[in-house]
């Protein structure tokens, strides 16, 4: 029996518009006088080899005119003494306490002593909303498990959180804090340095019962699953792109995800936050994975992985993703894909401009893994294509023409050497990486639409998921509409549907 399809979110409301971070400061104050500067002596190393810290370096007097030889008999003068250095602090970490955190401290305890005095008998849990919010700047969907978190893992049953409980876990997790050391500190288990995917599950699953706009979701809990994998996983695909299932650190604090949490919980329309949140998104990834999926036993073979986007993709690319060389399969079953392994490959293959996405692509196409494409890899790709445009009746484009307008596309460093540094310096990834293995968007690139062009030069804060994700939701919608549930797949028709066939006979 087919699988029913997730429940469309409500009709969309205004324009959407995307949260971004804050960019952490790229550099450092110049501390040169305009004057010339005395000359400084060699820093002496430290003695575990590294320089000397600034503040040891020594500066050796201005030099003077010689002095007449002293008289014999007197003593001769003493060398000057040396000055240090002193340069002042130009650099202080997120957790320094500065004036305007002290300041800002000082504001938090003043707010939480506020919710004690209401509540003599301990704050409830029911408060710890505002707390989460006014005292250490979570969203307030964040409120029980920061009520978890104060009263200790085997007190969650308790029905308040002293004043002396809440103090001591502001005072060692959001004291003088960043607001991406404060989400990470909530999130991750007590001695882990990172953050895992079931860490989020459990802080957003409060999400899901709060936010406006996912209370249709409540009667569909199986949905309410999928989405809440959608979105950890998108998180994972832009700021943790590595094989391990934790985000450090370092990474959310480059990330924008403190931001993007505080503005879902602002926003009653989900579908106004582009990053990892839109339901709409998330109802592309799954529709698409489950018109792929005829079986539906939520696995995906080459066979139907070949048929997305009209099979536009080659059998070359496709065998190597399904080897494990794009990225590794984690559906544990062997040559299947998964539902999250399908949410990379679409959010890569529809956004070739992103970091993740590109080196997705790169380590497919590097065949021996030596971190550069060169010429007869790029040709093992390029001969299916040639394949294609021949049965489509296309003007085939020899590889030796090819080869020399993508050499002046990417301008390697090295000629012939194609490294990931060159493709995400050149601005043309994606065409790059669509003419070795995606014909309909490398024939698409080639005919530019003028109206497509005018619509991203009028939409620059979207990203190409973006607008592939909102094409997409309206012709889902339509088809819903329509009564076109069925998922049924047309599978020898459009040019695609001969494409595959003639790949197949020559196979």
């Amino acid at each position: 029996r087919a699988r029913p399809r997730p429940p469309r979110a409500p009709p969309p409301a205004p324009p959407p518009r995307s949260p971004t971070g804050k960019p952490r400061p790229g550099g450092f104050p110049d501390v040169t006088a305009n004057n010339a500067a005395p000359s400084l002596s060699p820093p002496h190393g430290g003695e575990d080899g590294h320089p000397a810290h600034p503040s040891d370096m020594v500066v050796d007097p201005p030099q003077q005119a010689p002095h007449a030889p002293a008289p014999s008999g007197s003593p001769s003068p003493a060398p000057a003494p040396k000055k240090i250095l002193d340069i002042p602090r130009f650099w202080f970490p997120p957790s320094t306490s500065t004036a305007a955190s002290r300041e800002q401290a000082s504001a938090e305890q003043v707010e939480l002593s506020s919710i004690n005095g209401r509540h003599p008998g301990g704050i409830p849990s029911s408060e710890f909303k505002v707390v989460a919010t006014k005292v250490c700047g979570y969203a307030s969907f964040f409120g029980p498990m920061l009520f978890e978190r104060m009263v200790g893992e085997g007190n969650a049953a308790a029905p308040t959180c002293s004043l002396g409980q809440a103090t001591a876990w502001w005072e060692a997790n959001c004291r003088g804090k960043c607001p991406a050391t404060r989400v990470f500190n909530l999130l991750r288990s007590p001695g882990k340095e990172f953050v895992t995917r079931d860490n989020w599950k459990a802080a957003l699953a409060c999400l899901l019962d709060t936010h406006p706009g996912l209370e249709f979701l409540k009667s569909t809990p199986e949905f309410q699953d999928r989405y809440l994998e959608c979105v950890v996983e998108r998180m994972f695909y832009t700021n943790s792109p590595g094989e391990s299932d934790g985000m450090t650190l370092r990474e959310m604090r480059k990330s924008n995800i403190p931001d993007v949490l505080l503005a879902v919980d602002e926003e009653p329309d989900i579908n106004v936050i582009n990053d990892y949140f839109s339901y709409e998104h998330f109802y592309v990834l799954y529709c698409k994975f489950w018109e792929l999926d005829l079986d539906h036993d939520f696995l995906l073979d080459r066979e139907d992985l070949i048929k997305l986007g009209n099979y536009s993709l080659t059998y070359r690319i496709v065998d190597r993703i399904f080897e494990g060389a794009c990225r590794r399969i984690t559906s544990g079953v062997p040559e299947k894909l998964g539902y999250l392994d399908f949410i990379w490959l679409l959010l890569s293959e529809e956004d070739k401009t992103s970091d993740t996405a590109l080196r997705y692509w790169f380590n497919g196409v590097d065949l021996d893994g030596d971190g550069y494409i060169r010429p007869h890899e790029m040709e093992y790709f390029y001969k299916e294509q040639i394949h294609r445009m021949d049965c489509l009746a296309q003007e085939v484009i020899q590889f030796s023409d090819v080869l020399c307008q993508m050499s002046d596309m990417v301008k390697p460093k090295e000629e012939g050497k194609v490294s990931l540094l060159d493709l995400r310096n050149c601005g043309q990834a994606g065409i790059f990486l669509n003419v070795l293995f995606n014909l309909t968007k490398f024939i698409q690139s080639e005919q530019r639409d003028p109206n497509q062009i005018f619509h991203e030069r009028a939409t620059p804060e979207l990203t190409d998921w973006d607008r592939y994700a909102k094409v997409e939701y309206a012709r889902l919608s339509m088809e819903e509409e329509d009564g076109d549930v069925d998922g049924e797949w047309d599978a020898d028709g459009g040019a695609g549907g001969l494409v595959a066939m003639a790949v197949d006979s020559s196979t």
